[in-house]
């Protein structure tokens, strides 16, 4: 079998592997120094557990058979002593590795959120519910792997003093435990395989039928209006019979294994109280050290569980880091370019944008209208917001000398060749907001929704939010509900453009504004814009907004496909 091949290659980041995620999560940022001490603390506690049979036995045989108060006393002394040192082990232990755990699920999330936010964004379109499993539930059970660290090694522990102390009292009886643990290791890791497969495809299967889930109850008012809630039922429920499917699957492989483990366990545990009870009757065990063979049999059988559970443990964090490690390794959708030779951008603009034969040049101060609509707008839309990687040449942008809306400070010094394919999608969107035509509507307030430290009245003038406001009891602390569902159409649209005019970019590209609004509002919002002075380029087939702006360049099929340039028309 052949490595994988891990040469990075263009738009693809460097993300760990599976194997890298694991270690992350128990031992990055220092954690892996806690962990020990945590392993150590819950080693104690089963080390102790494993002794207090066997000081049961010393008070049997030293103490009650000879009859000695001053023995009973000290062992019994001795035996609260074990006891408190248990809990305390416990305790430490169980604190440290909790902290272990969260900081390293927090850790995990930050990566998955971080990947899902890059601002190259993803080459496949993951649905928002399935990033959502991976960065919450399966980094937390990634993080798992330290408690499975933790009492694993202290299990072992346990196992060991246990196995000891039978071997002070009987070298049959620690053979048999040692020899029942490597049996049980090795049958459960050989089966555990199957088990591995069946996690990540549950897991897999599960984040799909809470993605579909999210995506239909945030349309459910499109699914209405199209009569299609039967055809998205039927849809969602076989997804979440596949899910169900899988997760059965899942199940009847750990219940067997359960089955096994307990069995292998039982079986172990009975042969060790027969040969205990075989030498006592035939004298070679005190009764103290019948008792403590026995207790220390109910011990074992503990840590020989949780040692046969760790295949089964481990093919669960597994999947789990597949999945986040899929997720990482996601090609990016948008990558960097090098920059053509030439000016595209003339000296005195801030913006240009180069489609077919046409280009759209955009200077301080001026509206400018694109007719274009369908897939011609979604694409000037998404390339001018670096959702989608323009040509070398295509796209050009750069900071104004002065601008009273924004402060230069807030992007870094831009490359001269200014074109947007070789410059990072930060360093654009900081010159030019350009958001999508169906940008989301967040729980909160109106207020908390224009992502803006003061509200300014001209902006909320401009848009015609001023009017949706009057309307709305509490203004801007009025609750839009989630996802907006308490705003009409009109009304969210209009915050959404409010949320754009607040902005601090230099430049604002706008795809369809308006189209939900009535038109006396849309007529009062063109003259508004070209009335603000913004420099705002407007992605439209309006023509209220169109006949509004300085310039306008048509994109239409007629045009955009001429073998000369499109005629630009300015109005007035």
């Amino acid at each position: 079998m052949t490595a994988p091949d891990r040469t990075p290659r263009p738009g693809v980041p460097a993300a760990p592997p599976p194997a890298a995620l694991v270690r992350l999560a128990f031992s990055g940022s220092g954690r892996g120094v806690r962990l020990a001490v945590a392993g150590a603390g819950f080693a104690g506690h089963q080390v102790a557990e494993a002794l207090v049979p066997v000081l049961l036995g010393l008070v049997i045989d030293r103490a009650i058979g000879r009859s000695d108060p001053g023995a009973l006393l000290g062992l019994l002394g001795a035996l609260a002593a074990l006891f408190a040192v248990l809990i305390l082990c416990w305790r430490a232990g169980s604190r440290l590795t909790t902290g272990v755990y969260a900081y390293g699920e927090h850790e995990l999330r930050l990566l998955a959120t971080g990947r899902a936010l890059h601002p190259r964004g993803m080459a496949a379109r993951r649905p928002p519910g399935e990033v959502l499993t991976i960065a919450t539930s399966d980094a937390s059970n990634v993080s798992g792997v330290s408690w499975l660290i933790a009492e694993q090694g202290a299990a072992l522990a346990g196992l060991l003093t246990a196995a000891v102390s039978l071997l002070l009292i009987s070298w049959q009886l620690a053979a048999v435990v040692l020899a029942a643990t490597a049996v049980q290791l090795v049958l459960l890791q050989l089966l555990s395989g199957p088990l591995d497969r069946r996690v990540y495809a549950e897991q897999r299967e599960a984040a799909r039928a809470g993605a579909l889930a999210t995506d239909l109850t945030a349309g459910v008012r499109v699914l209405k209006g199209f009569g299609a809630e039967r055809a998205a039922s039927l849809r969602y429920r076989r997804a979440s019979r596949d899910s169900m499917a899988a997760a059965l699957r899942r199940v009847r492989s750990l219940a067997g294994l359960t089955a096994l483990n307990s069995a292998v366990s039982g079986a172990f545990l009975a042969g060790i109280a027969l040969l205990a009870a075989w030498h006592a009757l035939e004298g070679r065990l005190s009764v103290g050290e019948f008792v403590a063979a026995i207790g220390l049999a109910q011990v074992v059988a503990g840590p020989m569980r949780t040692l046969g559970f760790f295949g089964a443990s481990l093919a669960s964090k597994r999947g789990s880091a597949r999945r986040l490690a899929e997720l990482l390794a996601e090609p990016h959708r948008v990558t960097r370019q090098q920059p053509v030779s030439g000016e595209l951008l003339p000296s005195d603009a801030l913006f240009a944008l180069r489609y077919g034969r046409v280009t759209i040049t955009a200077r301080p101060g001026e509206l400018i209208g694109v007719r274009a609509a369908g897939s011609v707008a979604e694409e000037l839309a998404a390339v001018a917001a670096c959702r989608r990687t323009p040509e070398p040449g295509q796209y050009a942008v750069q900071a104004p000398a002065t601008c009273t809306h924004t402060n230069k400070s807030m992007w870094p010094e831009l490359p001269p060749a200014r074109d947007a394919a070789a410059l990072s999608p930060d360093d654009v969107r900081r010159i030019v907001y350009a958001p999508p035509h169906d940008a989301s509507v967040f729980t909160g307030t109106v207020a908390e929704n224009l992502f803006a430290d003061g509200v300014s009245a001209r902006a909320t003038a401009a848009s015609g939010l001023d009017d949706v406001l009057t309307h709305l009891a509490g203004g801007l602390g009025a609750q839009v509900g989630e996802e907006g569902r308490l705003l009409s159409g009109g009304q969210r649209q209009r915050l959404l453009l409010a949320r754009a005019l607040h902005q601090p970019q230099p430049v604002l590209v706008l795809h369809e504004p308006t189209t939900s609004v009535d038109s006396v509002t849309e007529d009062r919002i063109a003259r508004a814009l070209r009335a603000s002075g913004r420099t705002v380029v407007l992605i439209t087939t309006s023509p209220t907004l169109l006949s509004a702006c300085h310039r306008v360049h048509d994109l239409t099929p007629s045009t955009a496909t001429a073998p000369e340039p499109a005629t630009t028309k300015a109005t007035r």
